[in-house]
């Protein structure tokens, strides 16, 4: 069976990673052939993913949508997979079986098969009628780390985040982040794929704010990850599933998050495991109070969303 799938970037952002490895496993776990299509002038393309995904799959780019079906008439797919915001858009196949995977808070149904990426959009859309398929959470396992690299003590305690580079987007966050850099020297704030919000000068180099540019190297994003204590998720509209989380979770990391974001699937799927704060007060404590506890299971995502289970989910919801 072959399955082309549509993303309408190629990016660092998690929505391509999911289809990456949707796309790997698709290959690896269900024996299917797995071709991707993206589109030509999108100005999120990103050079290092587009290079990472052909050096996996067949991948085709297009400049009109019109082009769709020729893609999918010249691949002799057989489904055409397409994850998206969830809107009517023009992005679906008459000439094969649609499969449409909805990232946001929208009910537009089209296509063969309407679904969400997480129960939690599941349920608030549609009380949980129309059927999800989540991400998984795979990343490549190191020993090692980023803090003799970054000239971060063995004993700092280190706050990371890495995404989308305008999402960490809470003010009050952003403000205390460099009132605590001044104070506390033990505590550092590294930043994967971020935009910078520190001017820093010879008087103020605020050292212990570090920003990393964004990277398509797995092995690396792992050193990062085990560089960290903590996820510092500041993100006002939250998450409709949220993979970065995950690979921190994973990881065994505790995961701090804002409590009154939009979306909560990443909530959701922590429970008990997430470490709340609803403004600068609440932050502030949970900061300067941390103490780094690698006994604790912190890891909410490994048991339901390794590549097995949401493969056997991704065929049960869209293939069979």
């Amino acid at each position: 069976m072959k399955i082309l799938f549509h993303e309408n970037q190629l990016s660092y952002r998690g929505t391509s990673n999911a289809v990456y490895n949707y796309a790997l496993f698709n290959q690896e776990y269900l024996n299917n052939e797995s071709i991707i299509i993206h589109q030509k002038n999108n100005k999120n393309n990103f050079g290092p993913a587009i290079e990472k995904f052909k050096k996996k799959f067949e991948v085709h780019s297009y400049s009109n949508l019109n082009e769709i079906d020729k893609i999918v008439s010249d691949t002799k797919s057989d489904l055409f997979y397409a994850i998206k915001a969830g809107k009517i858009d023009g992005v679906e196949s008459k000439n094969c079986k649609t499969a449409i995977h909805s990232v946001f808070k929208y009910y537009e149904p089209h296509g063969d098969v309407y679904a969400y990426v997480s129960e939690w959009l599941s349920k608030e859309m549609t009380n949980g009628v129309a059927p999800f398929v989540p991400h998984m959470i795979a990343i490549e396992k190191t020993d090692l780390d980023l803090r003799a690299e970054l000239n971060i003590p063995k004993d700092a305690i280190v706050f990371g985040r890495h995404g989308g580079d305008t999402t960490f987007d809470l003010p009050f966050v952003k403000k205390l982040i460099i009132e605590i850099s001044k104070k506390r020297k033990d505590i550092y704030f590294v930043f994967m794929g971020t935009n910078s919000f520190v001017f820093k000068s010879i008087f103020t180099p605020y050292k212990n704010i570090i920003f990393l540019p964004k990277s398509q190297d797995e092995i690396y994003k792992s050193k990062f990850i085990n560089t960290c204590d903590a996820y510092l998720h500041a993100r006002q509209q939250g998450e409709s599933f949220g993979i970065a989380v995950g690979e921190f979770s994973i990881a065994n990391k505790p995961i701090i998050t804002w409590a009154n974001s939009e979306e909560k699937s990443h909530i959701d799927i922590l429970g008990d495991k997430a470490v709340l704060y609803t403004n600068e007060i609440d932050l502030n404590d949970i900061i300067q109070n941390f103490k780094v506890d690698k006994d604790k299971n912190w890891d909410a995502y490994s048991n339901e969303f390794s590549s097995e289970r949401v493969m056997d989910k991704f065929k049960s919801v869209f293939i069979d």
